[in-house]
């Protein structure tokens, strides 16, 4: 697979390893590529796109990665 792509079970790697150190769940919804890759509709995406909808659970997972200094927060 082209290193510039996600496949699903890079996707799930990702959320998982967020989880871990969540305090409570999280409802993301995926969009886009995202979603057509978990679903077995594309075999990879570029990028990793969700929603968060519910405002309390943004916040945290927004902090949680801050605080995990996780570079996709902070565009260049």
């Amino acid at each position: 697979m082209n290193k510039y792509r996600i496949g699903k079970e890079q996707l799930w790697s990702v959320f998982e390893a967020w989880d871990r150190y969540l305090v409570h769940k999280i409802h993301l919804v995926a969009c886009g590529g995202t979603a057509l890759t978990i679903q077995d509709i594309k075999e990879s995406t570029k990028d990793i796109d969700f929603m968060v909808p519910v405002l309390t659970e943004y916040r945290s997972l927004i902090l949680t990665l801050r605080e995990l200094g996780s570079g996709i927060l902070d565009p260049a």
